[in-house]
């Protein structure tokens, strides 16, 4: 798989996004995956028959498309769910200086995530977004559920503008279980309508968690002299001075992050920012690691 790196996994095999600890402090219901069967269970994949099955749990519709005998298996109504929503804006489409682009280590992020919750038994799904909801992924709680996510990243393409708000809240209406949340964007809006879109989504008894991608250009404004500066989204051009932009645009980001940590913080959002300039996996181990105690 593209985005699933073993290697990087390695570093983060002592790590969990751990949804039973969510559970037990009150934000979501149901303690772990049942495997009774009934009505109030939701069908979760086929299995192939094996002698001891009841004959009641047959697929009579799928042996007579293939004559062979499946069994439908079913997931409690509160297994715990996990639910990625990843920006795929245009802007996340920026690189530079030889590095990656957000979108790519914000993709390898997104599998990372959806390994974790997987891990601890639980269900996982991904939606993607731009100024509106694009794809959107049913949380199943099977590993087979991680080639279906790298499938859908691998042929998806960051670009159009972004309406973060609204966007955020366009896919996270889709979301009908209460989960543990992982908002991966570059949030690259307005902070006080984005933190009021999440803090709405945690009013809902969801648990956020926030992880920020940028590039180092877009916290230190490096650039200098006669600079052409193209917008990714809408292909803006802007020619200017940048020497005379720095200032004003350091300040500008650093009210932009105070806000966003702040907010996040005081509302029990765990939030951390990742340039692409460092390895995700060990931005991600210390952000998880800080994060259990």
């Amino acid at each position: 798989m593209r985005y699933l790196d073993p290697v990087a996994l390695a570093k983060l095999r002592n790590l969990s996004l751990d949804l039973r600890r969510v559970a037990a402090e009150g934000h979501l219901t149901g303690r772990h995956r049942s495997s009774a069967r009934g009505l109030s269970h939701e069908f979760a994949e086929h299995r192939a028959y094996v002698p001891g099955d009841e004959m009641k749990a047959l697929d009579w519709k799928v042996f007579a498309r293939q004559e062979r005998f499946y069994v439908r298996q079913y997931q409690s109504e509160n297994i715990l769910t996990g639910t990625v929503l990843l920006d795929a804006s245009g802007s996340m489409a920026y690189a530079a200086g030889g590095r990656p682009a957000k979108w790519e280590t914000a993709c390898r992020l997104a599998m990372a995530s959806a390994y974790l919750i997987l891990a601890e038994g639980d269900a996982v799904g991904l939606a993607t977004f731009d100024a509106q909801p694009r794809e959107f992924l049913t949380p199943r709680a099977s590993f087979g559920q991680l080639g279906v996510l790298d499938s859908l990243l691998e042929r998806s393409r960051p670009g159009g503008e972004t309406d973060l708000s609204a966007a955020l809240e366009g896919a996270a209406s889709r979301i009908r279980r209460r989960s543990l949340v992982v908002l991966i964007s570059d949030l690259l809006g307005d902070p006080e309508a984005v933190l009021g879109t999440v803090k709405a989504l945690q009013a809902r008894r969801h648990e956020l968690m926030v992880l920020q991608v940028l590039d180092p250009a877009e916290r230190d404004f490096g650039f200098d002299g006669p600079t052409l500066f193209r917008c990714l989204e809408d292909r803006r051009e802007l020619f200017c001075d940048a020497s005379a932009l720095q200032e004003a645009y350091r300040r500008a980001f650093q009210r932009q992050q105070r806000l966003y940590e702040a907010g996040c913080h005081g509302s029990s959002i765990s939030f951390t920012s990742l340039f692409t300039d460092r390895p995700w996996e060990e931005g991600l181990a210390r952000f998880l690691g800080g994060r259990r105690t």
